[in-house]
C-alpha cells in the first residue's frame, strides 16, 4: 500500500487509472492509517471526485490490526462531509434492537447520534444465562439441544478454540453442526480446491475472457476430482456467487480478483438445517434467526470488547440467547428478557480439538512428502505416530513444528492426550528464494481427557 502511495505521488502510475468520478468506501470504519492515506492521495488528484464513506463505528472490531474509526472522523471533520444517519433496523426484533441499544450506550467514543429505531413492532425473545463459575461449553449445548428452535441457528464465541469445541460437542450429540473456518494465513487461491479450478481455466492463456465451455469443464473436473473433499462446498458456493455477479461474461482478471480479495467464511451457505459455529469476528456481515452467545470470562472493559459483543448481539433477527460469567449485562433492560442464574459447577469437555496452522507444522519436510500429499484429501483420517501424522498406511505424511509440540504437551499436562487427525486444508506454500510451490497439509487434531 505504502509503496502504491509513492508511485502514484511520483508520477509512476498513469493518470487515466486513478482518474475517477466517484469513490465508494465499503466498512469504512475499518480504514486503517495506510488505507487512509491512499484515499486522501486519490481524492488530493481528484478534485471533483465524489466520495462516498458508508460505515458503522459501533463495529470497528479489527483494532488489533490497525484499524480505527478515527479515519473515518477524520474524514468528516477534514473534507467537511455531510453526515447522513441510517437509523432504522429491519433485521431485528423490537426488543432486540432496544436490548442492543442500552448495551451501545455503554461505548465510549461514538460518531452514530441517533438511537436505532426497530422497523419491527412485534418482540423475540432474549434468555440471559448468567454462571457463578467457568466451564460455560456443556451446559451451553444443553441449553442448544432442549431449545426448540426454528429458522437459522449460529452459536458465537470469542475464540477459534472454543467454537471448535462446542462444534464437536454438538456433532457428538447428533446435531448437524458446521464450524465457520477462516482461511487466516493463507489466500483462497493457494487452497488445494481453487488452485486446481484456476489451473483448469488456464490463467496464462492469452484469452481474457473464459468461454462457458471451458466455465462448464471446470466446474466438472473440480467436482469429480474432489467428490470427497470436505472443502467441495465452499468451493461451489464461491463459483456461485461468482457466477450470480458475472451472469453475462466472465474475465479471467475479475476471477482473481474475486479470490484474491474473498474470504473462506464468506461461503458459508446459512440454512435451518445447520447449526453453525462461529467467532463473533467471522459473523460480522451475517444474520442468524437465532443467536447463543457464549461469553466465558469475557473482559467488557474496553470499547474494543464492547463492539466486539455489540456486533456479536446484533447478528441476531428473533431470538438472542447470552450465556456469560460477567456482571456487565445485569443493568440493561428491554421487553420479553428472562434473565436465569446457575450456580452450578460444571466440568470441561472431555474431548478438545485444535486447527493448526502454517507455524504448526514443519514446512520444509513436506518437501520429500509431496507424492503422499497428493494422495491425501481434505477431512481424510490421519494416523499420530509420536511428533508426526502419518497416512492409514502407516506413510509419515507430516511433522508437528516445536510451536506445536509445545501445545500438545501443554495440553497433555491438562490431562488431554493427542488420539487422531484429520486433513483440514491442503494448501501451496513457496519458500522464500524457493522457484517452486510446495503443497501443505494443515491438520485438524483431536484430544482426549483421560
Amino acid at each position: 500500500m505504502k509503496s502504491t502511495i509513492e508511485k502514484i505521488r511520483s508520477g509512476e502510475v498513469e493518470v487515466n487509472r486513478i482518474t475517477k468520478t466517484v469513490l465508494v468506501i465499503d466498512e469504512a470504519q475499518d480504514m486503517n492509517a495506510d488505507e487512509f492515506a491512499l484515499i486522501s492521495t486519490l481524492m488530493e488528484l481528484n478534485e471533483d471526485m465524489r466520495v462516498i464513506a458508508v460505515g458503522d463505528d459501533d463495529q470497528n472490531i479489527y483494532e488489533f490490526r490497525g484499524a480505527s474509526s478515527k479515519y473515518l472522523e477524520q474524514f468528516i471533520t477534514e473534507r467537511k462531509a455531510t453526515k447522513h444517519e441510517l437509523i432504522e433496523n429491519y433485521r431485528s426484533k423490537n426488543n432486540l434492537v432496544e436490548f442492543t441499544n442500552g448495551f451501545a450506550k455503554k461505548i465510549g467514543h461514538r460518531l452514530k447520534e441517533t438511537t436505532i429505531s426497530a422497523k419491527q413492532t412485534d418482540n423475540g425473545n432474549i434468555k440471559l444465562v448468567c454462571y457463578q463459575n467457568g466451564n460455560l461449553i456443556s451446559p451451553l449445548v444443553h441449553d442448544i439441544l432442549t431449545t426448540d428452535l426454528s429458522g437459522t441457528t449460529c452459536v458465537l464465541t470469542k475464540t477459534n478454540d472454543e467454537a471448535l469445541q462446542i462444534t464437536g460437542l454438538l456433532l457428538k450429540n447428533g446435531m448437524q453442526a458446521k464450524l465457520i473456518q477462516s482461511n487466516d494465513g493463507f489466500g483462497l487461491q493457494n487452497l488445494l480446491e481453487i488452485r486446481s479450478l484456476l489451473n483448469a481455466i488456464n490463467l496464462e492463456d492469452e484469452m481474457k475472457v473464459i468461454s462457458d465451455e471451458i466455465w462448464a469443464n471446470a466446474k466438472r473436473e473440480l467436482k469429480t476430482q474432489f467428490r470427497l473433499s470436505s472443502k467441495l462446498e465452499l468451493c461451489e458456493n464461491l463459483i456461485k456467487q461468482f457466477e450470480e455477479s458475472n451472469s453475462k461474461k466472465k474475465y479471467k482478471s475479475d476471477l482473481e480478483v474475486f479470490i484474491r480479495e474473498s474470504k473462506l467464511e464468506d461461503f458459508y451457505n446459512e440454512n435451518g438445517e445447520t447449526i453453525f459455529v462461529s467467532t463473533i469476528h467471522k459473523s460480522k456481515g451475517k444474520e442468524f434467526d437465532n443467536v447463543f452467545l457464549m461469553l466465558e470470562n469475557f473482559n467488557a472493559s474496553t470499547d474494543e470488547s464492547k463492539r466486539q459483543l455489540y456486533v456479536g448481539m446484533t447478528r441476531a433477527k428473533r431470538n438472542l440467547t447470552i450465556h456469560s460469567n460477567g456482571n456487565y449485562l445485569d443493568n440493561i433492560t428491554a421487553e420479553n428478557l428472562e434473565r436465569m442464574e446457575d450456580r452450578g459447577t460444571h466440568l470441561p469437555p472431555n474431548e478438545l480439538a485444535m486447527h493448526l496452522s502454517l507455524k504448526d507444522v514443519w514446512l520444509d519436510y513436506f518437501t520429500t512428502r509431496q507424492h503422499l500429499v497428493s494422495g491425501l484429501t481434505s477431512g481424510e483420517n490421519l494416523l499420530i505416530n509420536g511428533d508426526e501424522c502419518t497416512t492409514s498406511k502407516g506413510q509419515s505424511v507430516l511433522r508437528f513444528s516445536r510451536q506445536a509440540l509445545n501445545t500438545i504437551e501443554a495440553q497433555r499436562q491438562r490431562g488431554y492426550h493427542l488420539k487422531q487427525a484429520k486433513v483440514n486444508f491442503i494448501v501451496y506454500w513457496l519458500k522464500e528464494g524457493a522457484d517452486q510451490e510446495i503443497k501443505i497439509v494443515l491438520p485438524e487434531l483431536y484430544f482426549e481427557k483421560r
